[in-house]
């Protein structure tokens, strides 16, 4: 029995760790951060090579490059503050040189500004499938978690599922069934979403820090 109930133990201590719900709740935010990322780097690209021929282009596209890094810094602090307090810290606003022109050409060089811009770009496909994933996982979780209490409020012996009636011999057994599963679905859910947070930091760590 200890054997078993070791790693019973381990599975159910996500549900009190804060670290799994932060987690949970960036991963279940990202596709609105990457709409979001994703609409800032293809509008900047777009507007950057359509003036790139005019005077008033290379300002802009200067600025654009240097709130790339602003929100890659803030992106690299989120995920540290989140998801992995580990995570090492991101890139310096502008890159390291002397004097503005040096460092005003090494933000341009610089492969993290483009790999930032790269990172912008993929974290929308990202963000849908997490969103997606986590999102329907954790509503079947707490549906199920609920469908005891709900059937006292619907007549005995029947539980309603998408307007189907499904005649239950013993109700109270396929209840107790429902909340046994959405019991082990829900921690499931938080330890998926965990393994997801340490994906989406190593891809932050490559593209964002390390680039």
């Amino acid at each position: 029995m200890p054997a078993i109930a070791a790693p019973l133990t381990s599975y159910f201590a996500i549900l009190a760790s804060p670290r799994a719900y932060a987690t949970l709740g960036y991963l279940l935010l990202s596709l609105a951060t990457g709409i979001f990322a994703f609409t800032f780097a293809m509008t900047g690209l777009s507007l950057s090579l359509g003036l790139a021929v005019l005077i008033v282009g290379i300002p802009f596209i200067l600025g654009f490059l240097a709130l790339t890094r602003v929100l890659a810094v803030a992106e690299a602090g989120l995920l540290r503050a989140l998801v992995d307090p580990t995570a090492p810290a991101a890139a310096p606003l502008l890159p390291p040189g002397t004097g503005w022109t040096a460092r005003i050409r090494t933000l341009v060089v610089d492969r993290r500004t483009w790999s930032s811009l790269a990172y912008f770009l993929l974290l929308l496909p990202l963000g849908i499938a997490y969103a997606n994933v986590l999102a329907a996982l954790l509503i079947v979780a707490l549906g199920l978690l609920a469908a005891p209490l709900v059937a006292l409020f619907t007549a005995p012996g029947t539980v309603s599922l998408d307007g189907l009636q499904v005649l239950a011999n013993h109700p109270t057994a396929f209840l107790a069934l429902c909340g046994l599963v959405g019991a082990l679905l829900l921690p499931l859910t938080l330890h998926l979403g965990m393994a997801l947070g340490r994906f989406q930091s190593w891809v932050a760590r490559h593209l964002l820090v390390q680039a």
